[in-house]
C-alpha cells in the first residue's frame, strides 16, 4: 500500500514479473476488507499515507488477530531502519525508498517462502 500510483505501479510490475499476485491499494480505508477478500501472503506497508500514518495501520493489523500473522514490510523514504526497528510493534523487514529492485524482491522472497 502507498499512496503514490507511480510507487505502487513499479511495486506491482516487478514483483507480477516474478509471478507474484499484486492487489495494489492507494488508501488503507478499505484494508481490512481487501485482505479478507484477497488473503495475502505479504503486505508491503508505506510509512507515509495520504491522510494517514503508516505506522497507526500497521499497529492495527498487528493488533487484529485476521491480519496479525501475516508478514509486513514497511517503506519509507522519511524514516530509517533503526527509527522503525526501535518502535514497539515493529515490522518483518523494513524497505528505504528509493527502493533497489533486487533487494525488493530478496524481501519478498525471505517472507513468502512457505
Amino acid at each position: 500500500m502507498d499512496d503514490d500510483p507511480d510507487v505502487l505501479e513499479v511495486f506491482q510490475d516487478v514483483l507480477e514479473t516474478e509471478h507474484y499476485k499484486v492487489y495494489p491499494l492507494l488508501s488503507p480505508r478499505h484494508i481490512f476488507k481487501t485482505i479478507r477478500d484477497f488473503s495475502p501472503d505479504l503486505i508491503i506497508l508505506d510509512i507515509m499515507l495520504n491522510g494517514m500514518d503508516g505506522r497507526a495501520v500497521f499497529k492495527e493489523l498487528r493488533l487484529n488477530p485476521e491480519t496479525a500473522r501475516i508478514p509486513i514490510i514497511m517503506a519509507s523514504a522519511r524514516y530509517d531502519e533503526n527509527y522503525i526497528t526501535s518502535q514497539k510493534y515493529h515490522p518483518d523487514d523494513y524497505l528505504e525508498k528509493p527502493f533497489n529492485m533486487a533487494d525488493l524482491l530478496q524481501k519478498v522472497s525471505a517472507l513468502t517462502k512457505n
